[in-house]
């Protein structure tokens, strides 16, 4: 159906189910059904209004090929909508028998409302760093940049939450998003983060990145020596391989994949592939992960 004609159908059908729904509760009056207007002449008096205001604005033109009584209030009529002279579909409408209230679709309220099926994006794990089973029902995907301070909140406040709630559940992987031309130092940090991850140290370091975001922003490299130190690391192993720029070209890669799957700020999550954008709050995640923890389950 014409995307502008579905547009109508909340808000007229809404409006006509309230006053039907008023209109028939117990109380002092009793409202009585609506003088009938002879079907033919309802008929076109409603293709009329429907061709003027909705099809010819679209190019497009109707015939009404049918008119049939609808329940005590309601007609319904059927509309061959056509473009060019082809025949594009029938859509079925409805009208009060006095021909004053036009409803697009109607609306069981008995049947639950259908949800559509969200939006996915294949979006690859690589072999970045991961917590959680490899084998777990719901994989959370980030493209996070080390120095942006909304990441930072999500790791400070967030994701230990989710670890903990879906324990077993949930595989978390951490890719690489720097947004260079405002965060001078993330690119860096995500290669020191990488030198860390070389002596199996990845998200002790990834942590204290976050932690100390302020003062590394500030002080750059320097600092990441001195965190490396502070977590146990050996020094000069990390220095040669900050140094060497040799996870560079993995950062950037990563970049270029958050690219490629609609990426435009950090932080950014595919959550089995369901995008979610921003520090959101915990029950934003819950939501999605409870949904793909149901669906799971109805499917085995």
């Amino acid at each position: 159906m014409d995307r502008a004609l579905q547009l109508m159908v909340v808000g007229i059908a809404v409006g006509l189910a309230a006053g039907y729904f008023i209109a028939s509760q117990p109380g002092e009056r009793e409202t009585p059904a609506p003088a009938a207007m002879d079907m033919q002449q309802l008929g076109n008096k409603t293709l009329a209004y429907i061709d003027e205001n909705i099809l010819k604005p679209r190019g497009l033109s109707g015939r009404l090929v049918n008119t049939s009584p609808y329940g005590d209030y309601l007609y319904r009529l059927d509309i061959e909508v056509s473009r060019g002279g082809k025949v594009q579909y029938v859509a079925p409408v409805y009208v009060t028998r006095d021909g004053e209230i036009l409803v697009i679709q109607l609306v069981n309220m008995s049947q639950p409302v259908h949800k559509p099926e969200p939006r996915r994006v294949q979006v690859s794990q690589d072999d970045d760093p991961a917590i959680g089973p490899s084998d777990a029902p719901v994989v959370i995907i980030e493209f996070s940049d080390y120095q942006c301070p909304f990441c930072r909140k999500f790791r400070l406040e967030t994701l230990d939450k989710i670890l903990e709630t879906y324990r077993g559940k949930v595989r978390f992987v951490y890719r690489d998003f720097p947004l260079e031309n405002i965060h001078v130092y993330a690119l860096k940090a995500a290669e020191a983060a990488d030198c860390a991850g070389e002596q199996g140290k990845y998200f002790e370091y990834h942590d204290v990145l976050f932690e100390k975001q302020d003062d590394w922003a500030q002080r750059g490299e320097v600092a990441f020596v001195e965190y490396a130190k502070q977590i146990g690391l050996d020094v000069e192993s990390f220095k040669v391989c900050l140094a060497s720029g040799r996870y560079e070209e993995e950062v950037r890669k990563d970049l270029q994949d958050g690219l490629r799957a609609g990426v435009t700020g950090t932080p950014a999550f595919f959550i089995n592939g369901i995008p979610l954008k921003g520090a959101q709050p915990f029950e934003a995640f819950k939501a999605i992960i409870d949904s793909e923890l149901a669906k799971r389950e109805a499917e085995q």
